[in-house]
This record gives structure tokens, sequence and C-alpha cells, in this order.
């Protein structure tokens, strides 16, 4: 690779360092046997300014829970495969062509059940409830690969299997030589124009697109040959393939002719694994792909198990019981109270933060009461988090008060503590801010969101009317009605042309689909980048649809901001708008999450860095 990329690799790798500690936490308040080493002094984080570091093995360096007795038996909980369903830069910044991938490893079973906390609203890859979060890798990680990809085992950023090579050839442009043979699933080639395609979808902020929040708006694409096309940004872009690691594609041509309900009920992407069959409310089901075609690396290669179902229960008990007695294979966030039992069954467990940060995103824009600072000061004082965590989480798990995790350029010790738990200030500030209380101040939620997220958010609704705020709690079982609050924000606009220039959010009804006042909305917002331009280009931007801040000034100011290569200068100007976002109480944030996993016993997996899961990085032991 350049030398730039030997740069980032590096910067990445002294990022996770600083996680490390969280780490050795765990380690100890969940029961592994060891202790992560510490990190050499030269790379150990620095007081000025808390950037994040990979290690190899990185964040979440899986912490493995202790065995059962051997004496402990394990239900295999094997079944029969499922029936098939139809259904600014000095030097160009180079990525190396992949070689050719290993023999596949074999495993031991051809079936896994996976169960998460949610159902995933849609298993369309460009449809609306197709998320990041964990449980939509069946229409994401599972199906789809990506442009690029960050390697947390070391700590770079590398193809899968569509993509050979890239190259910055100018401040705005990135060059992408494809990968010749690759196929959707059904059977179309991929190539420039299938790439071009993509990446202007994925950049479209009305779309219901992960991606754009990553590379931001405006990408085009351009043909060069039919292996190779350029990635070029409305301004200069010097990390993107760090940003694209959610640019996704589909066969253009069935996207193109196909009906909105055939587009939410299935993914023609060219990942590791096809969809055939999809029963609502029951579960998803996938077989390998024959055709999918591996590289060296890691998350690129072959998948061994023959078909994976991925089931729901919004109940960690459950989830856990589920792989007590073998009815699953892997279950997400079961918590730290379910581990003694799954190693009791025989199971095992692995742990690690998730690159997500839980949060309340203030509507600042369409709220009569939230889009007053003193009172968004006042519901921030108002809550004692550590006691409220400690009740939680025994303990394990420390108040955080930035919307990135810590590590993110732009993240600080300053910028990311709790606020002092001040009922008076609050009272204080609320009476200075002439807050009625006929203007209720709502939380919108849905079981599930995270493993006691339900009970932080009634606590909290406490908390705010014990200081006079008229609070209430609107817990949305079904995901589609929760993600439609998200989503109803100031990128909903940009279908207007006259939006990009008056970027007038504030003077405007709330837009579809709720047509509503989000009031404050809850959710696990993650940055796999470690940079404030995700957020940037996300939560507080005028062209996102899951934004609630928008103002012209800082629209041109974050664009300034993400257009500076890595370094001190890109590290300073992140860090003002962290700064501006915890001064301004845009969020409320509450910690950075961390997952506790439930495996069989005879499952091989390490999580990811983030609440990503690749079926082809999962198999079983003898």
């Amino acid at each position: 690779m350049g030398n730039l990329t030997n740069a980032f690799a590096h910067t990445i790798q002294r990022r996770f360092w600083a996680i490390l500690p969280l780490i050795a936490v765990l380690a100890v308040a969940c029961g592994a046997a060891e202790e992560p080493a510490a990190a050499p002094v030269a790379e150990q984080q620095q007081d000025a300014a808390p950037t994040a570091t990979f290690a190899p093995q990185m964040i979440p360096a899986a912490t493995s829970m202790p065995e059962a007795p051997a004496a402990a038996e394990q239900a295999s909980g094997s079944q029969a495969a499922p029936p098939a369903a139809a259904p600014a830069q000095p030097a160009p910044t180079s990525a190396p062509a992949p070689t050719a991938a290993p023999p596949p490893a074999v495993s031991a079973k051809d079936h896994a059940t996976i169960v998460t906390e949610a159902e995933p609203a849609s298993i369309g890859m460009w449809s609306e409830g197709c998320s990041a979060e964990i449980h939509s890798m069946g229409c994401t990680d599972f199906v789809s690969d990506f442009l690029t990809w960050l390697d947390d085992r070391t700590a770079e950023i590398v193809p899968l299997s569509g993509v050979e090579s890239w190259e910055q050839i100018d401040l705005d442009r990135w060059q992408f030589n494809l990968r010749d043979g690759v196929k959707f699933h059904n059977g179309a080639p991929w190539n420039a124009a299938a790439a071009k395609y993509g990446v202007e979808y994925n950049a479209f902020p009305a779309n219901p697109s992960a991606s754009i929040t990553w590379t931001g708006p405006d990408m085009t694409g351009e043909v060069i040959n039919d292996l190779t096309f350029h990635a070029v940004c409305p301004n200069p872009c010097p990390i993107y393939p760090r940003t694209a690691l959610f640019a996704d594609f589909q066969d253009p041509e069935w996207f193109e002719n196909a009906t909105e309900e055939e587009r939410s009920l299935n993914s023609i992407g060219f990942g590791p694994y096809k969809i055939i069959g999809y029963e609502p409310g029951v579960n998803t089901q996938f077989e390998i792909y024959e055709d999918y075609l591996p590289n060296e690396n890691w998350f690129a290669q072959a998948p061994t198990i023959q078909y994976i179902t991925h089931t729901y229960r919004a109940e960690a008990p459950v989830r856990s019981a589920m792989i007590q007695t073998g009815e699953a294979h892997w279950a997400a966030d079961i918590g730290f109270e379910e581990v003694e039992n799954v190693v009791a069954s025989g199971g095992k467990t692995v742990s690690g933060k998730t690159a997500e940060v839980y949060t309340l995103v203030f509507d600042t824009v369409f709220h009569p009461e939230l889009s007053k600072k003193e009172v968004r000061l006042a519901l921030t004082h108002a809550v004692d988090c550590q006691t409220l965590l400690d009740s939680m989480f025994g303990g394990r798990i420390p108040c955080h008060n930035a919307i990135s995790m810590n590590g993110t350029v732009g993240i600080t010790a300053e910028n990311s503590k709790w606020r002092e738990y001040d009922p008076e200030l609050s009272r204080q500030l609320l009476a200075e801010a002439g807050y009625d209380p006929a203007n209720e101040i709502n939380i919108n939620t849905r079981p599930g969101s995270n493993i006691r997220g339900l009970e932080i958010m009634e606590a909290t609704i406490q908390y705010w009317r014990d200081v006079g705020v008229n609070a209430n709690l609107n817990s949305h079982g079904d995901l589609g009605a929760a993600r439609e609050i998200q989503v109803s924000g100031c990128g909903q606009f940009t279908t207007d042309p006259n939006y990009k220039a008056l970027m007038d959010c504030s003077s405007r009804e709330p837009p579809a689909p709720a047509y509503v006042s989000s009031h404050a909305y809850e959710v696990a917002t993650s940055n796999e980048i470690l940079d404030m331009q995700r957020f940037n280009n996300s939560r507080l931007s005028c062209f996102s649809r899951s934004s609630r801040h928008c103002t012209a000034e800082f629209e041109a100011w974050k664009t300034e901001a993400n257009s500076i290569p890595e370094g001190a200068e890109r590290t300073a100007a992140m860090e003002a708008i962290a700064d501006f976002a915890y001064e301004e109480a845009i969020f409320l944030p509450f910690f950075e999450v961390v997952y506790v996993y439930g495996l069989s016993g005879d499952m091989e997996w390490q999580p990811y860095y983030a609440p990503r899961l690749r079926g082809n990085t999962m198999r079983f032991t003898e």
C-alpha cells in the first residue's frame, strides 16, 4: 500500500489501544481467564487528543467467558436444512490487490440458527427498514460485499470479493479496479456500470441508505471501462475508502424492474449468502451463494455453514435459553446476567464494545422546547447517569456523554464527560428558558433496542418529571413505527430542488413519514470509521433523514472539516465540532454499548468491533 495507507493503518492501530482498558474491565466482569496485554507506552493514548486505537485482534478483542466443566454436555441443536424457497494528498493512496484465497475451512454441521433482539423491518438491501443495526445483517453483511471493509484483525482497509484495488487520483476522485468474474445472486455481472449505479443510489439523501451518513451526499460514479470506475466526491474526500464500509450494491436491472414489494422481500447482492426464504414474524433463511468468489481477507473467506436461519426474540433471557437448549447457535446481546447460565449449559460467551453509543437525539428543529439550549441542558443535568447505570449493569459500564465512542477523531475527555447531576440547576435552566409544561417532551423508544434500554428510558422520564418536565414514554412495539419517527428528519426535504440552497429545515413543518416532532428519539448509534465525519454527515446535517439539527453555517463548517486529510489539523477541526455538539447539548448520550454474545459450545466465532455479523466468519468445530 502507499505511504498514506500505511499511515492510516498506524493511526487506527493507535486509536484502538485506547479502547483496550475496557476489554480488561470486561474480562474481569465477565470472568475471562486472561487479561489482554497492556499497550506499549509509545502507542498509548496521548493527553492532548484522545484518539482511538486498533490493535491486532482489536476491540472487541473478544473476551471469552469460562468454559463449562468438561463433563457438561452441549445439545447439538442440529437441524435439517431448510427447503429452498423462491424468492489533498501528496501521493496516491492504493490498496493491495487480493491474492488467491486459501482452501476453505470445513464446518462440522451444515445449519446454524442465529437470534437477535428484533426482526428487521425489511430484508431488502435498499428498502426502508434495512439499517446498520445487527438485526439487519440479513439485508447487509450476509448478502452484500461492500466497496471496502475495515479488517479489525490488521487495522487495514481491505477489499472484499468485488474489488481488486483502489487509488486516489485527485483530491475528490478515487479509482476502483473491480474483480473479474464476480456475479450477483441472479447471475448478472458485477461491473463498473453496476458500481456507478450503487454509488449514486447510496448518495441520494431521500433513499434508504446507510452509506450516505458515512460518505456524504452527492457522490457520482464514472465508468472508465468494464472493470474500472471512479468514485467522485462533491468536495475533497481524503478518507473516502475508510467511509465506504456501507457502500453496497444490487443488480441495477433487477432493482429497476422490481416492484417496491419485491425490493423489500429480497436483496440481489453478491455477498457470501443469498436469501432463500422469509416468513414475516418467524425467520429469514439463507444458503451459501455457490458462485461467491472469496479472497485472502478474513471477511471475504468462503462460507462453510450451508444454511443459516435468522430468528428473533425481544427478551434477552429467551435468547440465552435458546443457546442453552440448543435451539440456537449464536445469540446477540444476552447480557451479563446470562453468562453463568450459558456456560453451565455447555455453551460459551464472548463480549466487546460495538462502536455504538446509546443516546437520545433531541429534536432541536421542530420541537418548541427542545429548540432551546437551556432546556436541553436542563434535561441532561436532571439525570443521575452513573447511579442509573450502576443499578442496571452492576458497575460495569461508565457514563459517556459524547455522540461517538472514545477513540473517535474529535472526541476528548472534556467533550465526553457527564454533566453533573444537579436537579436545582435543571429547574433554574428551565425557568430561564421560559419552559412551558404544556409542551410535552417525550421519549420515543422500542423494546429490545438495548438490553436494558426500556428501563433506562423509564428512569430518565422519571428524572425529568422530578424537575417539573411534562414527559412521557412512547414505546413502539413495532420496529417499523419506531424507524418512521427516526427518519422523519431534515434530509427528507432534499426532494425539493430549492432545499439545498435554502437549508431551511427549521422553517418547515415536520416531514414524512411521521409528520410530527420526534421529541427525543432513542438509538444506539454506531461510528465504524471512528471519525466525527460520520455524525457531521448524519445526525448533525441538513441532508440526513436522521438529523434534527440544521444550519447553513454548520454545513459549511463540517464540509471544510471533512475535506482535511488525516493528521493534527483534521483532529483539531473534528474536536471543535464535537465540542460544539457537547456545548449545545444536541444529544443526550448515556454509554458506550457492550454486547455479550452467546454461542453454542461447538460454534467458532469472534465478534467484530462493530455491530455486524458476516456469516462466512462462523463455523462449527468437530
